[in-house]
């Protein structure tokens, strides 16, 4: 019991069964008049489209014929786009769960994303190049050339007219889509293993190695990097520092929220949260039973959630007790 923080309170969060394998990507919508939902990517080939208040199931999408990489709502959340090993990038209505169109991207697709007037989507993967299709003539627009490997993740930065990618080469890109022009490139420790933009589309976070990187989408700038390796306090003194793989920055810019290695030696179950200022861990979230894939924020920063190896999603209270207080009067 030596491990805990100093203050931390332990949590039981919201769990959402479904998935019958690994949870890879979580991701929530924008708010909408309907509320925030939250998509979810899964080995099992089924994304699943969830309220992102309560983790209520809402609806499968069926059809891929392989593992789904990266799943994701556009701004108004009425569209659904998916990315999976069957090499195929699918749209999908999210109010009825019907595939609009699969577009062949001839290798393992890792990562989709909407545009923001929601009309293109940028598509990475195994296949190097970023793939950009036109959503009304459903027909691809662009292919960047640049990446010497596989791509983890591409998206679009706020302006639509600029991307940023990142994956095995261990290089950031940034491109320009008016001239399909790379214009920038940053290294880092190690290949990219996640990136995230915040809601108010100003820092793009990338996790690289022991590193999780805050990145300016005004400036094209790195705002800061902090090293947060994961220890793993149940293996005692002998802990051995292991990699991040995927990490989420508040609303607030106040903590992020980390999820550590997919080693098979030592899948890390725990969701690790860190302050902003400094990258020091202030708390570790126990529930999970198999390694944490992925780790997002609700828009509104009250809650986040993580998706798993063990199939399952948890929604966690970003600050518990804050609310306890209040009594129902409110």
């Amino acid at each position: 019991a030596g491990q805990e923080m100093e203050g931390a309170e332990t949590q039981t969060p919201l769990v959402c069964p479904g998935h019958t394998r690994g949870v890879v990507q979580v991701s929530f919508s924008h708010p909408t008049p309907d509320g925030v939902f939250l998509i979810s990517a899964c080995l099992d080939g089924k994304p699943m489209l969830r309220r992102g208040d309560t983790g209520d199931w809402v609806g499968t999408f069926e059809g891929h014929k392989g593992a789904v990489w990266s799943a994701r709502l556009d701004k108004p959340a009425l569209r659904a786009a998916t990315g999976s090993a069957d090499f195929s990038a699918r749209l999908w209505d999210a109010l009825t769960g019907d595939q609009l169109h699969d577009f062949n991207c001839g290798h393992v697709v890792k990562s989709v994303d909407f545009s923001p007037d929601s009309h293109q989507l940028l598509c990475s993967g195994k296949f190097k190049k970023l793939k950009i299709f036109d959503l009304e003539k459903l027909v691809p627009v662009a292919e960047l050339e640049g990446h010497t490997v596989g791509v983890k993740s591409a998206l679009f930065l706020p302006c639509g007219t600029k991307a940023i990618s990142g994956g095995e080469d261990k290089t950031l890109r940034v491109w320009d889509l008016k001239s399909n022009t790379q214009i920038k490139t940053i290294e880092v420790q190690k290949e990219i293993t996640s990136m995230q933009l915040s809601y108010d589309g100003e820092i793009v976070t990338v996790t690289a190695g022991t590193q999780v990187h805050f990145w300016g989408t005004k400036e094209l700038e790195m705002i800061k990097s902090l090293d947060c390796p994961i220890v793993n306090p149940t293996l005692g003194g002998s802990a051995k520092v292991k990699d991040i793989t995927s990490a989420s920055l508040s609303p607030d810019r106040r903590r992020f929220i980390a999820g550590g290695p997919a080693d098979q030696a030592w899948p890390d179950p725990w969701v690790h949260v860190f302050n902003f200022d400094n990258g020091d861990e202030i708390e570790c979230n126990k529930g999970h039973h198999g390694h944490v894939w992925d780790v997002a924020f609700a828009p509104d920063g009250e809650t986040y959630a993580s998706g798993a190896d063990d199939g399952t999603i948890r929604i966690w209270t970003t600050e518990p007790g804050k609310h306890e207080d209040k009594g129902s009067s409110e």
